[in-house]
């Protein structure tokens, strides 16, 4: 078991890296978003048709969407 120095220690050297990079953890969800919406719908469109791509997407929105604000 690590003692209390070492885990402090560890939590604030992860926190400064984290700070450093905050904006980051927000903005690759919102291009991955966008590039799934703009990307992978059509193909999907091309591949499935029309009810499968909105389905399908609607059901991914949704569970992302879930995923990323649940606390």
């Amino acid at each position: 078991m690590p003692s209390s120095a070492t885990a402090k220690r560890g939590t604030k050297a992860r926190g400064k890296s984290g700070a450093r990079f905050a904006w980051l953890e927000r903005w690759w969800k919102v291009a991955l978003l966008v590039a799934l919406v703009t990307i992978g719908l059509p193909l999907a469109h091309a591949l499935f048709g029309e009810v499968v791509a909105l389905l399908g997407g609607a059901v991914l929105f949704g569970f992302l969407l879930g995923r990323w604000t649940a606390k």
